[in-house]
């Protein structure tokens, strides 16, 4: 164990800004108070040491204190040096503090205990230690932290040697119970470094899956999801959509068989994954494209939150492809021009319009000309030239307007 904790100094100490020394020189001054590295961080560095896979690729730094984060951030803020932008966010409930500094991020966590009272409610947090902090967490790869003082690891949970034999585990029993989320964050781990989920906790993933999704809790409004899983699961699923590869982790959720955390409706066929692509490559909304073929989409909008402009493309969707459907023969030979008319006088936003793509019906190339192409062009005329030309501004120079930009249209299709 000595030569890893030489090899984390070491790696530790390169952090940038004089990070390291700015903590150091907290801790003299603030003998009685602990500090470590914990997460994500700590533990790439474990992987690259252990199999010669350099994958850090933020530079975003997780650190937990026996004593006040806000103290920490202010003191760090204060001691920093040669950067252009340094903003501190305090989160009261669970005594946290994010700093972002000319882009990277150093979230500091008070070392807390954490209780859920029941499933996927928010927990209720205690001041705790180091090792109990460390209890709270989802797998035993990052459960590891580095104490700076004591130049001390902690590693209540075997995770150095689950990285070593590239697995994951689950920290207990009802770990997925307590956030579901959890399972994407597996998902997203086992694509990225390869490692494989244990039985014991893949056996304890799908149990709580088979119960899934939970009963809605009762308010004054009537049945609502517990909406601390809907922000945690979409919030996971934001980050795997920048910056992994959300058909390889939607792969490992089917393999697993826990794709039911999403949308029970999926059929991972290829032409849901030639949509996921296309969703990507179009930046639209993947939450929504992976709960758009649901059987209740009022039921899927609480549990996801989806929020009322969602819904709208969500609808608009909806309408769209079934009308497709139900009218195909009469769609067989618009032009360019009587797509481009279509779209826009059914107003669709272009958020619908990629769920339309990306659902891949007959009509979806008709579709991309739109997004990526008709809707940019303009008439070769503007208002002005056909007010010298002697038309009047009203009703029939905007339909003389958009006869111009039609024929453009057309004329561009043909070339």
């Amino acid at each position: 164990m000595d030569n890893l904790n030489s090899y984390l100094y070491t790696e530790l100490n390169n952090t940038p800004f004089n990070l390291f020394t700015i903590l150091t020189n907290y801790l003299k001054i603030h003998k009685d108070v602990k500090v470590a590295f914990v997460g994500g961080y700590v533990r790439d560095l474990l992987i690259k040491k252990f199999h010669s896979n350099n994958i850090l690729k933020s530079l975003d730094y997780d650190l937990i204190i026996e004593g006040s984060s806000l103290s920490l951030a202010r003191f760090i803020k204060k001691n920093i040096k040669n950067v252009k932008v340094c903003l501190i966010k305090e989160f009261e409930l669970y005594n946290t503090v994010e700093i972002n500094i000319d882009h990277i991020k150093i979230d500091i966590a008070s070392a807390r205990e954490e209780k859920y009272l029941s499933p996927g409610l928010n927990p209720i947090v205690s001041d705790s230690s180091i090792e109990d902090d460390l209890k709270r967490r989802d797998f035993s790869i990052n459960s590891i932290a580095y104490e700076i003082s004591r130049n001390k690891i902690y590693d209540p949970f075997n995770g150095i040697s689950d990285i070593k034999r590239k697995e994951l585990n689950l920290l207990h029993k009802d770990s997925i119970r307590d956030d579901p989320s959890r399972l994407l964050r597996g998902a997203k781990y086992a694509t990225r470094f390869g490692f494989k989920i244990s039985k014991d906790s893949l056996y304890e993933a799908q149990r709580v899956l088979n119960n899934w999704p939970w009963k809605y809790t009762k308010n004054n409004y009537g049945f609502k999801f517990p909406p601390g899983i809907s922000i945690r699961i979409r919030m996971e699923l934001s980050e795997i959509f920048k910056y992994d590869n959300l058909i390889e982790i939607i792969k490992t959720l089917a393999e697993w068989r826990v794709l039911s955390l999403l949308n029970e409706n999926i059929k991972l066929d290829n032409k849901f994954i030639r949509g996921l692509s296309w969703i990507k490559r179009l930046n639209g909304n993947s939450i929504l494209y992976l709960i758009k073929d649901s059987k209740s989409l009022e039921i899927i909008s609480d549990r996801f939150l989806i929020n009322q402009k969602e819904k709208i493309y969500l609808e608009e969707f909806l309408e769209i492809k079934h009308f497709l459907i139900d009218n195909e023969k009469s769609f067989y030979k618009f032009s360019a021009s009587n797509w481009t008319k279509f779209i826009e006088d059914k107003n669709l936003d272009p958020e619908t319009v990629k769920l339309i793509i990306c659902d891949g019906g007959k009509f979806w190339r008709n579709f991309l000309r739109w997004l990526i192409t008709y809707r940019h062009i303009k008439s070769d005329k503007n208002g002005e030239i056909l007010k010298k030309e002697g038309w009047k501004p009203g009703k029939e120079m905007g339909n003389e307007l958009k006869r111009l930009r039609f024929i453009q249209i057309d004329n561009l299709r043909k070339h």
